[in-house]
């Protein structure tokens, strides 16, 4: 049984389609996490992301460039489960690059930098790189 580690001020309830519930919970599953552990982490991820406020007060790297790069990953990643805030390499290359900074560049030009400032972690798997992000302070 999941585990209750929040005290919730706020009940949120919402309908969605059948389909894309089960389709939901099978990711839920997949990652070891509840529903509701899932839904306060997108919440919470997604919060953070649009707030001017947070942003403003935030760390963010040391460049606008990098700053892009950042926010771009962090809208990217997925929690998932006890690892944070991950997106595949692959994935992350693909939302990077463009015409200033063509694909084959984006791991030395964005991603190693984002890595020595500490805002991510490069996490190589069995078949899969991750990328983990550093989730805002």
């Amino acid at each position: 049984m999941p585990r209750m580690d929040h005290n919730p001020t706020s009940r949120v309830s919402f309908g969605i389609d059948d389909d894309v519930l089960d389709e939901f919970d099978g990711i839920c599953d997949d990652e070891g996490v509840s529903r509701s552990e899932r839904l306060r982490a997108l919440v919470k991820q997604d919060v953070a992301r649009h707030s001017d406020d947070d942003q403003d007060g935030m760390t963010l790297p040391e460049t606008d460039r990098l700053t892009d790069a950042y926010l771009t990953l962090l809208d990217a990643a997925e929690p998932l489960h006890d690892a944070g805030l991950r997106v595949s390499r692959e994935a992350a290359m693909n939302r990077l690059y463009s015409n200033d900074t063509p694909k084959s560049a984006v791991m030395d030009e964005l991603i190693r930098p984002l890595k020595k400032q500490g805002f991510v972690k490069i996490d190589p798997a069995m078949s899969t790189v991750w990328i983990t992000v550093r989730p805002p302070e």
